[in-house]
């Protein structure tokens, strides 16, 4: 697409895709018109006849689409009303979007029918979104909107569900729509998840290699990001926390959600590392503790005894439990191992296809959640496992029939360096 007047101010120079076909797709087409035919059956069961997808995850997952900016925070002169549209009675779906995205679509996107905005205004492109559904008869019935999804913010959210209602729409939140169809991942995904794993071990092994006293966070990090990077690791989707802290009585003092800064790495010290290796946008977390000193006995005894919570789920939790019959396994052993009381917790976060700013996906547990607990671990679903009691040991676990499968190969221990 050259640029034209109808198109002054949204493409600077001449826009045009550089290839007739998507040259980096993740997938191969089976897979994503297969997830949005997985899309419109929980449409019909929702009774939802029109989707209007929001959530820039949810666009990646169901048409390879993804940008370095969604606007979620834009000039409110420029109201970011972007989406992609799917009808429950078509297999057919289109993209609205800023016509400076052509060649971003053209790269990484199956969407074969994408209509751009002629405006930056609200006032315009909100009548022409409206105008292109009534031309496809697409407006007759309940429109779902992603209610949950950052992107557009409220102001925006509004603005669009009135033009809906407007039409004579009903407007319904569906929101679990796409989180209910990411959950359980296929085996492409799967083995896209297991890519990642590998460039997170990388980072460890580079902190394992280059930590020393007199660094700075920010340099360590820099390294670790390099190597990372260099295997083809992509940016993560949450800035990880990468602190150096005391340990005072055995314990390192927690960091909170912080990130590397200019402070100086100092002998006997406790490194936290949260890192995530990404490929084709999907996350594997990995983390682990350095110490820069000599552990003592009651640390190393400790770091022992969170990492069985591992071998549990390796050993007894499988797909089709519960929630409740999980937490009943993780009390049962921490009792036995003396951390029921303790200071810490066991918990775990659905993992997969994330952009920025955040990884964490939407499933979750915690050992001492007292409702939520009828969820089932389902067949090929992933998470993290967190087994935090001043040891800090995070991988990423597969849930298959016959076990919890730990993707990362970093032994679960205290690294002392």
């Amino acid at each position: 697409m050259a640029q034209t007047s109808d198109y002054n101010g949204l493409a600077p120079g001449a826009f045009e895709a550089l290839s007739d076909t998507a040259t980096e797709l993740a997938f191969d087409r089976s897979e994503y018109l297969d997830r949005i035919r997985r899309v419109r059956a929980l449409m019909a069961e929702a009774k939802i006849d029109l989707l209007y997808v929001t959530t820039p995850e949810h666009i990646t997952w169901l048409h390879g689409y993804y940008a370095s900016w969604y606007k979620a925070n834009a000039p409110m002169r420029y109201p970011q009303l972007y989406g992609t549209v799917i009808h429950v009675d078509h297999d057919e779906f289109f993209h609205f979007d800023n016509p400076t995205e052509l060649p971003v679509l053209a790269k990484c996107s199956i969407s074969a029918d994408n209509r751009f905005f002629k405006s930056r205004e609200a006032s315009v492109n909100l009548p022409f979104i409206m105008s292109e559904l009534k031309a496809k008869g697409w407006l007759n019935g309940t429109v779902g909107m992603e209610y949950w999804s950052y992107v557009p913010n409220r102001a925006i959210s509004t603005m669009l569900e009135g033009a809906f209602l407007a039409e004579g729409a009903r407007v319904v939140d569906a929101s679990t729509i796409l989180r209910r169809a990411r959950r359980v991942k296929s085996p492409a995904e799967i083995a896209t998840m297991e890519k990642a794993t590998r460039f997170a071990e990388i980072g460890i092994e580079t902190i394992r290699k280059e930590i020393r006293p007199g660094m700075t966070e920010l340099e360590l990090f820099g390294l670790t990001t390099a190597a990372m990077m260099k295997a083809g690791s992509e940016f993560p989707a949450l800035i990880p926390i990468f602190n150096a802290v005391p340990v005072r009585d055995g314990r390192p003092v927690s960091s909170g959600h912080s990130m590397a800064g200019r402070k100086v790495i100092e002998a006997g010290e406790f490194l936290t590392a949260d890192l995530c290796g990404v490929y084709n946008r999907y996350h594997s977390n990995v983390m682990r503790g350095f110490l820069l000193g000599e552990p003592s006995k009651e640390m190393l005894d400790n770091y022992k005894k969170a990492a069985g919570v591992f071998d549990l789920f390796r050993n007894e939790v499988k797909a089709g439990m519960t929630v409740r019959e999980v937490n009943a396994l993780i009390r049962r052993y921490l009792s036995e191992v003396g951390l029921l009381d303790g200071a810490g917790w066991v918990l775990g976060y659905e993992l997969g296809l994330s952009l920025p700013p955040d990884w964490v996906g939407d499933f979750y547990f915690h050992y001492q959640d007292e409702k939520y607990l009828d969820r089932v671990f389902e067949e090929n679903m992933v998470t993290n496992l967190e087994s935090l009691f001043n040891t800090w040991l995070i991988d990423t676990l597969v849930y298959e029939k016959n076990g919890a499968r730990i993707l990362s190969n970093v032994p679960l221990e205290l690294i002392v360096v």
